[in-house]
């Protein structure tokens, strides 16, 4: 396997988004879950539920995603976590504070968590922007780390504030977990995994999804399956509607 990101560590980095130190002091081994990182999507949205695309609005989770994000935070009760970084995005805080109450770890808010800009895209259903922006969509679709729009942040920039984020969060003293989105999940696991963004796509991340990244590689969190099977592996073609668009 290629290193990946989290082979790195920050090299005396200043970013710090909890002010308090992290549970388990600067002799917390990984035993303890150094080096570990878990990124969580929030969950469901009324958007979620209409395929919009919903960008920074600040919309709450419905009930069901209220309820989503406390069973994933009863399954995470065993593993160790130290602190959470949430998005700046409603959704993502509302899940994030959810989380903290449960596991009892402190939250600090992280910009480079947030969902990629998606400019004049914003506010619309899927069959929308197939509509009123075809060429681009269909571009979006084939090669979505080659689509550049005035106003829409690229696959790249968003993988790169996230490699920059698990390197921050590797080198915490205990492991991290990240309340974000779609976008950010999948550029930082790709980028992590020395994988092409034109994979993008590939990765399903519905809500409240849970992925583990260590220094063995990621896996979904509720069956243990390898990211990397899932997005290289034999038999690795699906139909197009089980892949979430978003």
């Amino acid at each position: 396997m290629r290193r990946h990101a989290l082979d790195r560590t920050a090299d005396g980095g200043t970013h710090n988004p909890v002010e308090s130190p992290a549970p388990g002091g600067s002799g917390c081994d990984t035993e303890c879950g150094r080096g570990v990182v878990y990124l969580v999507r929030h969950g469901e949205t009324h958007s979620n539920r209409l395929q919009r695309y919903a960008g920074c609005s600040e919309e709450p989770l419905t009930q069901s995603g209220r309820e989503q994000i406390r069973a994933l935070a009863e399954r995470l009760r065993s593993h160790q976590i130290g602190e959470i970084w949430t998005s700046e995005i409603a959704r993502a805080r509302e899940s994030a504070d959810i989380l903290a109450h449960i596991l009892g770890v402190p939250t600090g808010v992280e910009h480079r968590l947030n969902e990629m800009r998606m400019g004049p895209w914003e506010g619309f259903s899927e069959t929308e922007v197939a509509e009123r922006f075809p060429e681009a969509y269909a571009l979006w679709c084939r090669a979505p780390d080659q689509l550049r729009m005035d106003g829409r942040e690229t696959l790249a920039a968003v993988a790169w504030r996230m490699a920059s984020a698990l390197e921050d969060a590797a080198a915490r003293a205990s492991s991290v977990l990240f309340a974000t989105h779609v976008a950010p999940i999948r550029c930082g696991l790709l980028t992590a995994l020395g994988l092409p963004l034109r994979y993008y796509r590939r990765l399903t991340v519905e809500n409240a999804a849970c992925f583990v990244l260590d220094e063995e590689g990621a896996h979904r969190l509720e069956n243990g399956h390898s990211v990397i099977t899932e997005l290289t592996g034999d038999g690795f073609e699906r139909p197009s509607s089980s892949v979430s668009k978003l």
